[in-house]
């Protein structure tokens, strides 16, 4: 006896109607039917009848299959059927349909008419979304082959990125005054074509000449002059010939550095980013700074305190709030002007000692006098 999958499902009461007229067509009792399918266990003709009278909810494939091959059944017989079962929603949805409808006569009919018209409009919009919408491409499958090609390109790159960063942030920093910070990444993107079209491979100088030109004009049409146009291209030009020259445009990476860098190529820092971490570094010396003397002034204020053996609970804390306010304002504007007065005379009063507190501003003047001639001078705003 063949062996079908075990999946189970169920049958209308037409399809269950129609299984006992092909039984009673091919002249076979029920007893007889159990003998035929080799199911001689007992109660195996209570099956078959439960199956015909649909008290079998949920038959396996398997069960059915026989059931007909039994009768001499083919599949003309019962594919009007099949076909409009099959064309019925999912089990799970036909339950939740029916859920619905069920909560849908409870409400009154306004609100009845006004969920269906919701949902007749949501319905109607995702559909019309899903067909002004292309169809998905599938994900490209990456080869062996390419993804060796790709870790070798990577560092090859990364190779010649080295050189031409270098000579581009040069570039740049000439450019700094005539190319705005919001400009720069535009600009620098301009020179990297222009350095792609200097290593790509053209079978005739003219082609080549002509992608020059091309982006020649895009980049007047963002708005670059001609000089900052042509220092672009003499960043480009430079970082091509000092690779010709060293032989780093035939360099190829070997199996050993690949798997040393475990198919990572090293990462080549951007002339924008670079000019931008340039900008940032006095800021962020100067603030390194004043945390420093921050610190001195805590360290300063606590063991003042401790030896006056102020106790947590009478507000030691806040004397460390109030550094941190004290400290900007002392490098804004100085220990001797009104802002630090002003502050000194609204905070003592709400602290637990008037004189202790102005011990501990006069401590906090002290440390930040000594320590300012080491704060790096303020940063300009860049353009």
């Amino acid at each position: 006896m063949a062996r079908y999958s075990k999946t189970a499902f169920t049958f209308g009461p037409g399809l269950r109607a129609r299984l006992r007229q092909l039984r009673q067509r091919s002249g076979l009792s029920l007893r007889a039917m159990t003998v035929l399918m080799d199911r001689q266990s007992p109660g195996a003709h209570a099956q078959l009848s439960r199956l015909e009278r649909g008290k079998m909810p949920y038959p396996t494939f398997n069960f059915v299959m026989d059931y007909l091959r039994t009768c001499g059944a083919r599949v003309q017989d019962v594919a009007d059927l099949l076909d409009s079962y099959l064309s019925e929603p999912p089990v799970l949805r036909q339950k939740g349909d029916a859920r619905m409808t069920e909560l849908l006569r409870r409400l009154p009919e306004a609100e009845q008419r006004a969920i269906l018209d919701w949902e007749k409009a949501t319905t109607e919009r995702q559909e019309e979304r899903a067909a002004a919408q292309p169809a998905k491409k599938k994900p490209r499958v990456e080869t062996d082959r390419q993804r060796v090609f790709r870790i070798i390109w990577s560092f090859i790159h990364a190779n010649w990125n080295e050189v031409f960063e270098q000579k581009l942030y040069e570039a740049m920093l000439k450019l700094r005054a005539e190319v705005p910070r919001s400009e720069r990444k535009c600009a620098c993107g301009h020179a990297r074509r222009f350095f792609g079209i200097l290593t790509r491979y053209y079978r005739h100088e003219a082609r080549r000449q002509g992608a020059f030109e091309r982006v020649r004009r895009q980049a007047g049409a963002g708005g670059f002059s001609e000089r900052v146009v042509a220092e672009l291209i003499a960043a480009a030009t430079d970082a091509h010939h000092e690779l010709a020259l060293s032989g780093r445009l035939d360099w190829q990476p070997t199996q050993e550095e690949i798997v040393k860098r475990r198919g990572h190529a090293p990462k080549v820092e951007k002339a924008e980013t670079r000019l931008e971490m340039d900008e940032l570094a006095p800021g962020l010396a100067r603030n390194k700074t004043l945390s420093l003397i921050r610190s001195m002034a805590v360290q300063a204020v606590a063991a003042r305190l401790d030896k006056l053996r102020l106790a947590h609970h009478q507000g030691k804390e806040y004397y460390y709030y109030w550094i941190d306010r004290l400290i900007p304002i002392a490098d804004e504007h100085g220990t001797d002007s009104a802002e630090w007065q002003a502050e000194v005379e609204a905070t003592v009063p709400k602290l637990h000692d008037p004189k202790v507190a102005r011990e501990a501003a006069a401590l906090i003047a002290g440390v930040f006098n000594r320590w300012k001639v080491k704060l790096p001078p303020k940063p300009t705003d860049a353009t």
